[in-house]
């Protein structure tokens, strides 16, 4: 199957060029890389479902282990003070 025919139809394609309207462009790569972070993240579920009910480890790496880091609370232990003169220091003012 084309993919103009996945999109629109190919009634609709008859019908847009007998009007003589234009057929709109695919996009370039919007969709694609949409694709591809959707099998990624399908890919890391699939995996993370196997080692849950397998009970299985890779590494140091579990499914426990997993969850626990995404509970964790990033802001914890975060220094808002520290973070900001780190990040003031790195950036360099040229042009002098």
């Amino acid at each position: 199957m084309a993919k103009a025919e996945r999109r629109g139809g190919q009634y609709r394609k008859m019908l847009l060029e007998q009007q003589g309207q234009m057929i709109p462009e695919e996009e370039s790569s919007g969709g694609i890389f949409f694709r591809i972070r959707f099998y990624v993240c399908l890919c890391l579920f699939a995996a993370y479902v196997i080692l849950d009910y397998t009970k299985v480890s890779v590494g140091s790496v579990d499914s426990s282990r997993i969850y626990a880091e995404i509970e964790r609370n990033m802001t914890e232990n975060f220094d808002l003070q520290k973070a900001w003169s780190q990040a003031v220091e790195a950036v360099r003012v040229s042009g002098e």
